[in-house]
């Protein structure tokens, strides 16, 4: 029959083992089945060890995390450390503090909110992002004291990956999410992309893919982004040998779940075919999209214009860039639409050279060579809309939000590598990062909309000055350290005060 043994060793300290009693006649033997470590709260079955921190066991119900209530007292505990990494984590509080979406990732999980909001900003803040690392930041930063209850063990982490990645606590937080950015009114113009997530792991998702000729093994990821404010607003992932083609009528219509009827969406090349374009008219969505060279209807719209492209009455400056554009009315697979046809002529010229060479060394006959020249710099933008085209690249071109926030989950964010090994893990671990993506993204869209134009300061930098800025602790307080100036400026521009003291038993 096992049993917990307890002893009390030189120290004072109370210590237990689990054991095995048998009897055999009037012979009892004793076996040692693990240790579990110092006693400290005898009633409630809370021990610590090395390997498990601090732990519930019961010979009934083997071991389980603490009590949600529990907080150990500081003689419990690790050493504290007297001085921790300030100023990243309570600026990153303050500022989430003050955020819509606040509401939202508390509604994430139903326990264990210290450990995830710990893990956000472990995410966020630091270049260690492998999960193993979590608990050696926590213990030296502020982010202990604001967060007192997390459990950041590599051994749970997992697990708490795989609750964070459950798809009822997934629904929860969107639609909370969207109830946050949209109140009553669902109606979102949208930025849609894919990327890949390149990874080794043995999971169903992860396949080979021809992605614009690149062959990866790979997981992909879908964000949708708010066109006017550039916030991520929602994500999927499918495996990777799915094209994007497929992707967008499922996208929208896990959207208009949420009850986020889309009425605009602008989506890259791999999205245009027949039963998207359809989709789109049916649900009055309108649309922007470039096409892609082999498609029937690009050679069509450049044969209405091609004559007359290059005339002055076409060419427009966008940026530095010069371009020629025409509009045409065009029958998109039985719906009317326009094609803007636009000749790059910054890219024409550069590839220009290179073209030409190619066609030597290809010993090409003199037709292909002008055909193929004459293709340089070449694009053809299709609109639902009747738009002037001087609107059109300004339009299609809020595209380029949703290359940056892929830019800021995989290099921010840590996205990647892919460190999980099955789809449980990977839910969780995508969910993990696309918060962190929301964060991040709003706070450096403040930081553009907030600071002097002579000022160079990204999130990034941000932090590295501020984690600079140490505290003290004490019993019963802790005293942060004078700020920098940078930092200082960095309070100022977001109305932040930092106190001269700070309770210990206040997270504000």
């Amino acid at each position: 029959m096992a049993y917990i043994r307890y002893i009390t060793k030189e120290n004072g300290f109370e210590y237990a083992s689990i054991a095995n009693s048998k009897r055999n006649g009037e012979q009892i033997s004793q076996n040692y089945l693990g240790n579990l470590g110092r006693v400290i709260d005898k009633s409630l079955g809370i021990f610590k060890n090395r390997e498990r921190g601090l732990f519930c066991y019961s010979i009934e119900n083997g071991y389980s995390d603490l009590p949600e209530d529990y907080t150990p007292s500081t003689d419990v505990v690790e050493r504290e450390r007297l001085i921790l990494d300030f100023g990243d984590s309570f600026f990153l509080h303050e500022f989430i503090e003050n955020q819509a979406f606040k509401v939202a990732i508390g509604t994430v999980v139903d326990k264990n909110l210290d450990t995830l909001m710990s893990l956000l900003y472990y995410r966020i803040l630091t270049d260690e992002k492998a999960y193993l690392y979590a608990d050696t930041w926590y213990k030296g930063n502020y982010a202990s004291v604001l967060f007192p209850k997390a459990h950041l063990k590599s051994q749970r982490l997992s697990e708490f990956l795989v609750q964070l990645g459950k798809e009822e606590n997934q629904r929860r937080f969107f639609a909370k999410y969207f109830e946050c950015l949209y109140g009553k009114n669902g109606t979102a113009g949208i930025v849609i992309d894919s990327s890949g997530l390149p990874n080794a792991s043995k999971m169903s998702i992860t396949q080979i893919s021809n992605h614009n000729g690149e062959i990866n093994l790979e997981a992909r990821l879908i964000y949708v982004l708010d066109r006017k404010n550039g916030m991520p607003i929602y994500f999927r992932y499918c495996p990777g040998n799915i094209v994007d083609v497929s992707t967008l009528c499922t996208t929208l219509a896990e959207l208009k779940q949420y009850k986020i009827d889309t009425d605009y969406a602008i989506v890259d090349a791999g999205y245009f075919c027949e039963p998207n374009v359809k989709e789109l008219y049916r649900n009055g969505v309108k649309f922007v999209t470039r096409l892609a060279p082999n498609r029937t209807i690009f050679k069509e719209a450049y044969n209405k214009v091609c004559k007359n492209l290059t005339s002055s009455e076409n060419a427009l400056r966008y940026g530095n860039r010069l371009v020629y554009i025409a509009k045409t009315k065009l029958d998109i697979y039985g719906y009317t639409g326009f094609a803007y046809v636009g000749i790059d002529v910054d890219s024409r010229n550069q590839q220009t050279k290179r073209a030409a060479f190619e066609a030597f060394d290809d010993k090409l006959p003199n037709a292909e060579m002008d055909a193929k020249m004459a293709q340089l710099g070449l694009f053809v933008i299709v609109s639902s809309e009747n738009l002037p085209t001087s609107e059109i690249l300004p339009l299609y071109y809020t595209r380029q939000q949703v290359e940056q926030v892929f830019d800021i989950s995989k290099n921010n964010a840590d996205i990647l590598p892919i460190r999980v090994q099955n789809e449980d893990t990977f839910r969780g671990h995508l969910m993990l990062t696309f918060l962190a993506t929301v964060v991040i993204q709003k706070l450096q869209r403040d930081i553009i909309t907030k600071r002097k134009k002579s000022d160079k300061v990204c999130p990034e930098g941000a932090f590295m000055s501020l984690r600079n800025q140490k505290c003290k602790v004490f019993q019963k307080e802790i005293v942060p350290q004078e700020a920098v100036r940078t930092n200082n400026e960095l309070y100022k521009m977001f109305n932040i005060i930092c106190p001269t003291t700070i309770s210990k038993c206040s997270k504000n």
